[in-house]
């Protein structure tokens, strides 16, 4: 009898090669991660770091600003020109910019010195500008003052000047002929005033004649004419030889011609 012969062996199922090769990877990979990963880390208490040793700093000295310095007019030189004292103890003299005003012994600057003492000595100012040439000054009102000076007639607009607010301020001051615009300066403050005309001199009168004085002594009484039958004298040379000189008015021999001079008594 012969034997059943054994069935053929199944041949084996082969995997893929690509999930062969991943498979692979991933296995590599976890036995890396298992030898080289990091167990996490037991958190630790912090250990207090030893005290250091105080050390006392310096105080820091604190800066503060200053306050801003203010102005005072201490002296008016002219109208245009003023010393300032300021609160931090220095002074300066500065000219006020955009006017010009008479100085010395020209036409009105004795006003216009007067009228800006009484509105700047002793008064405090602000700087509203401030350059190397000049200032321009806010009074304690706020008005500024060179706008008040050209209003008034005390200052001109300055030629080199820009300001429109100064222009029409001086228009104003001329159309309306205030202070230095009116006589006798007439806006011509760069000579010394002018002089008035001397009066017509008045036309020669007619001298009337002085009055005779009043008389004050009494006329002579009328010259009687002597009597010349009785007695009759040629010169006073025969009166005397006859010895009747002097001879009066009514006397014997008495005649007029004997008294030259008339007063009554001749041959005296």
């Amino acid at each position: 009898m012969h034997p059943t012969p054994a069935p053929a062996a199944r041949p084996r199922k082969r995997f893929p090669k690509w999930l062969m090769v991943t498979l692979g990877v991933f296995v590599v990979l976890f036995v890396l991660g298992a030898i080289f990963g990091k167990a996490p880390e037991t958190p630790t208490q912090p250990v207090a770091a030893p005290a250091a040793p105080t050390t006392t700093t310096p105080a820091t000295p604190t800066t503060s600003t200053p306050p801003p310095v203010t102005y005072t007019v201490d002296k008016v030189v002219d109208g245009a020109t003023v010393e300032l004292a300021a609160s931090d103890g220095t002074h300066r003299t500065v000219h006020v910019l955009g006017v010009t005003v008479a100085t010395g012994s020209n036409c009105y600057a004795t006003e216009t010195l007067t009228w800006a003492t009484s509105k700047l000595a002793g008064a405090a100012v602000k700087l509203t500008t401030d350059t190397t040439t000049g200032v321009a000054l806010a009074l304690a009102d706020g008005s500024d003052y060179a706008t008040a000076a050209v209003q008034n007639g005390y200052a001109k607009f300055a030629v080199d000047a820009t300001s429109t607010a100064l222009q029409a301020a001086e228009t104003t001051a001329r159309q309306a002929a205030t202070g230095l615009w009116a006589a006798p300066c007439k806006g011509a403050i760069d000579a010394p005033t002018p002089q008035a005309p001397a009066p017509p001199a008045p036309p020669a009168t007619k001298q009337k004649e002085a009055p005779a004085p009043p008389r004050t002594h009494e006329d002579p009484p009328p010259v009687e004419e002597p009597d010349t039958s009785s007695a009759y004298y040629q010169n006073c040379t025969e009166a005397r030889a006859a010895g009747v000189t002097p001879l009066h008015v009514g006397d014997p021999g008495y005649s007029r011609k004997l008294d030259r001079d008339g007063d009554g008594v001749a041959c005296e």
